[in-house]
């Protein structure tokens, strides 16, 4: 045999007494001495965990459309938000809806209900967009002259007027009148129309029929919008939204069992629609990780409604919006109790009244851009307690030259594992040793995963104020660490708890952090 390199001898004996998480591997290429035992020691590997990313671990890697805040004073927020229901009002309100045909004109004055929905009644409406032609069938033996009017359309100022002479017999359709900013006054949803027709010798007269039953005037409109609309609004309900909100805070691929300090839901509206609504909650609840509901109740409502602030005619706010912000906590609600159960989704569905006080003096209006907005959002501080609530982290691993010596000439295997944790979390690991494709091949402990990572102190204010240092002594038989030492990744899996068993709330901050180290000592035989 050729004696070991004096250099590398002394290498040797100097790191025997040292940390195992020395800068460079030990080579052993070549590394052979008669009848002499050596230990050699490396690191492994060696992370870092930043609380905050441990969350986004502990949430399955990705929190989708939701977010964690970090505040001002390093603690964190976790929101959970569902889709923002906007309402045009043009979903719900349906307003001067014309036939394709042209409207009979029966008479000299003919009154035109108007399409507006139940218990509602337009006083004015601005024309955004539209088109309209006169239709007259002269049934006289004589040509006739005149004037067709819309008393309650103006533009400008200006009355509607469509002059008209039109010969004996014939049939005549105007030319097609842009109604884009005309005005429309009623204060009866009805729209009128007036007509005066005269013979040569000045007699006035009514235009016949066209043919039985069938007037010989008539009005044609088509593409028919409005930019405003004002008057009272009735009383009506209709829907905004139903939605739902999960919550996977509960929902990692461990077991966890997870309480958290003062959650909160909050609703947001954003009205523009000006005219009272009152919003009425008809199902608002969460379900729990046991598959039972728990309905949210609160102070907050007068029974289940609660009213919008809106932007007034009266106090000149049109094209404002207003917004209504709904909180409910632990003061005024059941939601503290609630998470108890671990929710693991919120089920909620809102509706509208209009003018629920039933007020015909209130005068409202709509526009065009008019909108009711609802979002709903829960809102976790990450303060609280926990207990055996599982993360998973995957390392690259690499055993170097340990994975080809020839293992009659190792005497004894020990893996040492150092965690220094400024966290009020400890935990229970366990180190999975896994093949290139993910299959775990053995584990660092056998059977259950192992406390030994402690949980910082922690003050009155539940902030740790310090750091925990543990070392841990895995001792490994020759038989096992050949089947590790072919491995190519390591899986860390965790299970926390906060202080003192997971019965004192803390406080996680994002500054917060610990650090994971793992080391070999080999024995070798020569």
């Amino acid at each position: 045999m050729r004696d070991l390199p004096c250099t590398r001898l002394l290498f040797a004996l100097l790191v025997m007494g040292s940390l195992f998480f020395a800068c460079q591997k030990n080579n052993l290429n070549d590394a052979e001495l008669a009848e002499h035992t050596a230990e050699y020691a490396f690191p492994l590997m060696s992370t870092q965990l930043n609380l905050r990313d441990l969350m986004f671990e502990i949430l399955n890697d990705t929190l989708g459309g939701d977010t964690i805040v970090v505040n001002p004073d390093n603690t964190m927020t976790l929101y959970y938000s569902g889709d923002v229901a906007e309402k045009p009002a043009t979903d719900i309100f349906e307003f001067f809806k014309f036939p394709d045909a042209p409207i009979p004109v029966a008479d000299t004055l003919y009154d035109f209900p108007l399409t507006v929905p139940d218990s509602v009644f337009i006083r004015r409406a601005d024309v955004a967009a539209g088109k309209m032609n006169v239709v007259i069938k002269n049934g006289f033996t004589e040509p006739i002259t005149g004037a067709f009017y819309i008393p309650q359309m103006s533009k400008n100022g200006v009355v509607f007027k469509y002059p008209f002479a039109i010969a004996a017999g014939a049939l005549s359709i105007s030319p097609q009148f842009d109604l884009a900013g005309y005005l429309l006054l009623s204060d009866n949803n009805k729209l009128q129309f007036r007509y005066e027709a005269y013979l040569p010798d000045g007699t006035r007269v009514q235009i016949p029929e066209s043919s039985p039953g069938v007037p010989g005037v008539g009005v044609l409109l088509s593409g028919f919008t409005l930019s405003y609309v004002e008057g009272y609004w009735g009383n009506s309900e209709y829907d905004l939204t139903r939605d739902t909100i999960d919550i996977d805070i509960n929902n990692t691929s461990l077991k966890g069992n997870v309480q958290v300090k003062d959650p909160k839901v909050t609703m947001t509206v954003s009205n523009s629609w000006g005219f009272p609504t009152r919003g009425v909650v008809k199902y608002l609840s969460f379900l729990g990780k046991d598959g039972k509901e728990y309905k949210l109740e609160s102070t907050v409502f007068n029974g289940d409604s609660i009213d919008f602030a809106y932007p007034s005619l009266a106090a000149g706010e049109v094209g404002q919006t207003k917004f209504t912000h709904v909180v409910l906590d632990g003061t005024n609600s059941n939601i503290a109790e609630i998470f108890n159960a671990q929710p693991v989704r919120l089920i909620y569905e809102v509706s509208g009244i209009s003018n629920a006080k039933k007020d015909p003096t209130i005068v409202g209006f709509l526009t065009d851009k008019s909108t009711i907005a609802l979002h709903m959002s829960v809102e976790l501080v990450l303060e609280g307690s926990a207990q055996d609530f599982g993360a998973e982290q995957t390392l690259n691993l690499n055993f170097g030259d340990y994975a080809d010596i020839d293992t009659s000439h190792i005497e004894a295997v020990e893996f040492k594992l150092v965690t220094e944790n400024a966290t009020p979390i400890g935990a229970a690991l366990q180190l999975y040793f896994q093949d290139s494709s993910g299959v775990s091949l053995d584990s660092l402990f056998i059977g259950a995963p192992r406390a030994i990572m402690e949980a910082a102190p922690v003050g009155a204010d539940g902030i740790a104020t310090g750091q925990t240092r543990t070392e841990t002594f895995v001792p490994m038989d020759i038989d096992r660490f050949d089947r590790v030492r072919q491995s190519e990744k390591l899986l860390l899996r965790t299970f926390f708890t906060t202080a003192n068993g997971g019965t004192t709330p803390v406080k996680l901050l994002a500054t917060q952090s610990t650090a994971i180290k793992l080391g070999l000592k080999v024995k070798t035989r020569y």
